[in-house]
């Protein structure tokens, strides 16, 4: 039984949540007319793990039917009806939480009823729940439904224009605002599934269409009249151009500004968003071989952990997050800084990535300190979560035989990456282009390591110094490896 989806949602109700629970399947409204409780009580006793070898539905039909015979009809009705009592507390949770959708659905009744008083009330009320200063497409939503509903009000059920105008006037401001926030969400999301994978040409003509949006205009606009939101569509439009002009950096440097020294004017969700703005693109212009992103990108990493901003509940971490933190600092020579953050924040992902991308950083840091025995140790034991590990550890495993002087395991590790990544279609054609770069330099690299020859290995030299498809990580190790021996 515990792995039911009743138990599972038990699972995540506290102590109080679970006594208004009783409660609430008290309360015939809900209940129907069952009583509920006897089997909820039975449950209680397992909690909060509900991991006891007597969580099973034969035991707990003994304690509601002593002596009779188990029905597993009977227990799967209980179990069913209690987890659709579960969810509809968990509803009506969420609507006592969510002043703004609770607002939307009375506001909507009211309107049915014609309850015209009652209508204006939840206007005021709603208005007044708003924070004073807190941008983030939630809020510019928000503002926009009640300023929208007070127009409506006034226009449709009053019959009073001259009550709606300002109120016209500030929920197409707010429209505008929530557009652009939306907007630099989206093309974020676009870029990164487009620069990771092989996306195809659905992603491009999104991209196409907003680049064709003249969202300039909305900028200039509110500038040229001193809008009071002029500077906050600014901050947007330079996110969404970031996305869109990575080579124009004027973007990136003006919406990192506005950022840092307003950035507790916004709220969780846009400062989360923000921080991975700024960092995708950072790692995407050093990708592209500008190393000044490097401190850039570090300072924004300590940041964030530091606020406890882009992080989840309890400080929870993604698998991507983590492994751009360990990559970037490893890439400044803070070792010791990279090893502190996997002692604590490994427990911070997921349980079912913690083993693989604890095994991968420790990869990285034991090869940072040229324990390359160590650090092969380690990679061996990453379980795969997706295909951009599997590069990785490629990579990284490649690097160590090479400092290890293991010619024939490594000649032929390079043969076999090579062909994954020439076979595999998942692969975005820029990125298979770079890895595919980097196993040709190897292999070559070795070869003029085992039999020298100055022409060929001046010759390999300027390859790669000049080849602009080949990482700027990659490009830098080869050529350090090169002047090692020449």
């Amino acid at each position: 039984m515990n792995d039911t989806k009743l138990i599972q949602t038990l699972k995540t109700f506290t102590k109080d949540e679970i006594k208004l629970f009783e409660k609430f399947i008290a309360s015939p409204f809900f209940n129907k007319g069952r009583n509920h409780l006897p089997f909820l009580n039975e449950l209680k006793k397992f909690y909060p793990l509900f991991e006891n070898e007597n969580l099973t539905s034969e035991f707990i039909y003994t304690k509601l039917y002593p002596g009779k015979k188990f029905n597993k009809q009977v227990m799967w009705n209980q179990v069913s009806q209690l987890e659709k009592l579960a969810i509809e507390f968990l509803l009506q949770t969420a609507l006592k939480n969510n002043k703004l959708e609770r607002f939307i659905i009375v506001f909507d009744e009211l309107s049915n009823r014609n309850l015209d008083k009652q209508m204006l009330k939840e206007i005021e009320t709603a208005d007044k729940n708003l924070p004073l200063v807190k941008y983030g497409k939630d809020y510019f939503y928000s503002k926009w439904i009640i300023e929208n509903n007070k127009a409506d009000y006034w226009t449709s059920l009053k019959g009073r224009l001259d009550k709606s105008f300002e109120s016209n006037i500030n929920s197409t401001e707010y429209l505008i605002l929530n557009l652009m926030a939306d907007l630099s969400i989206s093309v974020w999301d676009l870029q990164i599934i487009k620069l990771m994978y092989n996306a195809g040409k659905d992603i491009s003509n999104a991209i196409e269409y907003v680049k064709n949006l003249d969202l300039k205009k909305f900028v200039e606009a509110a500038k040229e009249n001193n809008h009071k939101h002029a500077p906050v569509l600014m901050f947007y439009y330079n996110k969404i151009m970031c996305a869109l002009d990575e080579n124009e950096e004027s973007y990136f440097f003006e919406m990192k500004k506005f950022f840092d020294d307003n950035y507790d004017q916004f709220d969780k969700l846009e400062q989360k968003n923000t921080l991975i703005s700024l960092a995708n693109y950072c790692a995407h212009k050093m990708r592209l071989g500008n190393r000044k992103f490097l401190k850039l990108l570090f300072e924004i990493n300590k940041f964030r952990l530091e606020k406890g901003i882009d992080t989840y509940g309890n400080r929870r971490i993604d698998k991507a997050l983590y492994h751009q933190i360990i990559r970037n600092a490893l890439s400044l020579g803070e070792i010791k800084w990279a090893e502190n953050f996997v002692k604590e924040f490994t427990s911070k992902l997921i349980k079912g990535h913690q083993k693989t991308m604890s095994s991968l950083a420790w990869g990285y840091i034991y090869y940072a300190k040229k324990e390359y025995a160590n650090s092969l140790e380690h990679l061996n034991k990453v379980g795969f979560i997706d295909l951009r590990d599997k590069l990785h550890v490629r990579i990284l495993s490649a690097k160590a035989y090479f400092e290890l002087n293991k010619s024939e395991l490594l000649y032929y590790y390079i043969d076999s990456s090579k062909h994954f990544i020439g076979n595999n279609d998942e692969i975005e054609s820029v990125t298979k282009q770079a890895y595919l770069k980097f196993f040709n330099y190897l292999k070559k690299l070795l070869t003029v390591k085992e039999n020298p020859d100055r022409e060929k290995q001046k010759e390999l030299r300027e390859d790669i110094e000049l080849d602009k498809v080949l990482r700027l990580r990659h490009k830098n190790w080869l050529l350090e490896k090169m002047d090692q021996f020449i």
